[in-house]
């Protein structure tokens, strides 16, 4: 798959560039350090499967200071482009613009690379990819301050949670909790929908932060 990258910093760019050379299943078709070079590539017919875009951008003019914007410039040429930020922090009202009106995948730089390269795929696959680090703060940033609510997880969701952190698989689960294993698939289902996360490896993350803490 072809890969587009968007950022100011040469050096971060290029140790990008560099690590996704050495995948097989990746070609980086161009690396730009703003959203100008970039948006003249894609009108020059630039083949590109994702676009990977910081989200810090320092451009030359205020259509290209982030990466949203950015981002925004590239889906108006083309609409369906699959587009993953990549940034070391956003604020609540940045994430939350991001995931549910930009429609743009959020990855942090602080996540591993094999991370990377699955958040890739899946959005390149028109999935959208959050990072459980965004995804745990989204849930604090939504939750009420005062448990005024019924709480975020059941029991039995808390039970699988723990059973999730403790490595052992579907079947397992249902065979400690005495359910079956296409129940726990569902219920996992229902966690990944709560919590925001698209991997078990970030279920896992969420699971790790919300251990021994009250609902909320």
């Amino acid at each position: 798959m072809n890969v587009m990258l968007i950022d100011d910093h040469t050096l971060f760019r290029e140790s990008l560039r560099r690590l996704l050379e050495g995948e097989p299943d990746w070609t980086v078709t161009g690396t730009y350090g703003n959203a100008e070079d970039a948006a003249y590539a894609i009108a020059e017919g630039l083949a590109c499967d994702l676009a990977l875009i910081d989200f810090d951008l320092d451009g030359s003019n205020e259509a290209s200071t982030n990466g949203l914007t950015a981002a925004a410039r590239l889906r108006s040429m083309r609409p369906a482009m699959p587009i993953l930020l990549v940034t070391a922090g956003m604020d609540a009202t940045e994430m939350l613009y991001a995931v549910h009106e930009a429609k743009v995948g959020i990855f942090l730089k602080n996540e591993p690379s094999e991370e990377l390269f699955l958040a890739m795929r899946r959005t390149a696959r028109g999935e959208q990819w959050v990072s459980s680090g965004v995804a745990l703060s989204l849930l604090k940033g939504t939750q009420p301050p005062e448990k005024t609510t019924e709480p975020l997880f059941s029991s039995r969701e808390r039970m699988v949670l723990d059973y999730v952190l403790e490595g052992l698989t579907n079947k397992e689960i249902g065979s400690q909790l005495q359910l079956s294993e296409s129940l726990i698939k569902a219920i996992l289902q229902k966690l990944f929908e709560k919590t925001g996360v698209r991997s078990r490896s970030q279920l896992v993350r969420i699971a790790l932060e919300l251990q021994a803490k009250p609902d909320n």
